[in-house]
């Protein structure tokens, strides 16, 4: 149902409102209710995503001075109401530009149309002393990163722990940005990167491209399937850091592939392209759910001659494959910028636990390698455990019947780290955190 509603921070509530009660994720609900809502310009857009994802990343402080001021009303508060105040306070801490006068009469009028009189007094209760404990203050709050001892706190240890501080903190900085949104053209249906560029230009986009990465884009402030060369098939939505495994396994025309842990279809689509709409793509992921939206985007794409099997990649047979592409379930802490809830939702000791289930997916993977084939292992995460400590394991069990190979050389040089491995580092490269690793089986 299409709204018109003008009101980005009402917006904003409903969407908190809805992630507190467990209906979704941040940044699903945010894509899901902004994409009925006309009229908005990109300022708007822009809005609600910095105050859902703010408040998601700050939740831990704002609960915290909320409960001190309301004590306990807090739990037995209505959730609409809540959300009214977890939006208000974000603004009036952490948004310098919001002049606090219009913070607090939006969010009275607001509980006001929702709730009557009632609550209107506690709203502007509330607002007003968190202000005046800010005036006496004379500081903001400390980004949730660097204080006490919450689930983001302890994310910041992990990386200092692992890297240095210099470089965990150069991470915190760079999740503090409102990325923007990756689009690749359809080299099935589309001639060259000019002309694809020419179209995107066509539809008031401003498309910044990837030096050295053709057939990629950024945007901003658009709702991508709201694009005609979106529903027409030219254009989808990937990160230029997605096209990194693809690029990796280098797939042929007329080859044998499997794609495993393939859902939601975006890697698939992009190795088909490469194979030129030739030969055999098998998806395999065990989420039925994701699968559907992977036929569908596929079929979008023109892309039905590909076959999504709803398996397990543990235990799936399917015979083998000239090359094999498995983009492991991982912690995906390279796409935390994108998921404003993603490290809330998942423990520092994510990483470590998921081990197990990576080995077992990435040998099994191995077996269906043809001899003189090629394996490549994927992951969206930035965390050693999942990552080179997993190219380490493999070699010392697999190095037997796999050697490293060489990268194709179409894959820039300032991604690729060490011979047959690429690793992006959001910070300094500007596009999502992937790592890439590419063997060849023995003849």
């Amino acid at each position: 149902m299409k709204t018109t509603e003008r009101d980005p921070r009402k917006v904003a509530v409903e969407i908190i409102s809805r992630w507190d009660q467990g209906e979704g994720t941040i940044d699903t609900l945010r894509d899901e209710i902004m994409q009925d809502i006309e009229g908005w310009d990109e300022r708007d857009r822009a809005l609600v995503t910095e105050l859902v994802f703010g408040v998601a990343r700050h939740k831990e402080e704002l609960d915290r001075q909320l409960g001190g001021i309301v004590e306990s009303k807090l739990g037995k508060m209505q959730r609409r109401l809540y959300a009214i105040l977890l939006v208000g306070m974000y603004q009036w801490l952490y948004l310098d530009r919001v002049p606090s006068h219009a913070i607090v009469y939006e969010a009275v009028n607001h509980a006001r149309e929702l709730f009557g009189e009632g609550p209107t007094k506690l709203v502007n209760a509330v607002l007003r002393r968190v202000g005046r404990e800010l005036e006496e203050h004379r500081e903001r709050p400390v980004n949730a990163f660097y204080a006490g001892a919450g689930i983001l706190h302890q994310w910041r240890s992990k990386w200092i722990n692992q890297w240095n501080r210099k470089k965990a903190d150069e991470l915190v900085s760079f999740l503090g940005h409102i990325p923007p949104v990756g689009l690749r053209r359809n080299r099935l249906k589309t001639r060259d990167d000019d002309q694809w560029f020419k179209l995107l230009v066509s539809e008031g986009l401003d498309p910044q491209p990837i030096p050295g990465w053709p057939g990629y884009a950024y945007i901003r402030g658009v709702r991508p399937s709201s694009l005609q060369s979106f529903k027409d098939g030219l254009t989808t939505v990937q990160d230029p850091a997605a096209g990194i495994a693809p690029a990796a396994l280098d797939p042929r025309p007329g080859e044998r592939i499997l794609d495993l842990c393939c859902a939601p279809g975006g890697k698939t689509a992009l190795l088909w392209e490469l194979m030129g709409g030739k030969g055999t793509l098998l998806g395999v992921d065990r989420d039925m759910k994701r699968n559907r939206k992977a036929r569908e985007a596929l079929k979008r794409l023109g892309h039905s001659s590909v076959k999504i099997l709803t398996a397990d990649a543990i235990t799936m047979e399917e015979g083998r494959f000239d090359r094999v592409r498995v983009d492991v379930p991982c912690s995906g802490t390279g796409v935390s910028h994108r998921r404003a809830d993603l490290l809330l939702r998942h423990s520092p000791l994510e990483p470590g636990e998921l081990a197990k289930i990576q080995r077992s997916i990435l040998a099994h993977a191995s077996e269906m390698v043809k001899p003189g084939g090629i394996l490549v292992y994927s992951t969206c995460s930035l965390e050693p455990e999942e990552n080179e400590q997993r190219v380490k394991d493999f070699e010392k069990k697999h190095g037997d019947r796999f050697e490293r190979d060489e990268l194709p050389e179409s894959i820039p040089r300032e991604w690729c780290t060490e011979p047959g491995i690429a690793a992006t580092w959001p910070p300094k490269h500007g596009v999502d955190g992937a790592f890439v690793v590419r063997w060849k089986r023995r003849q």
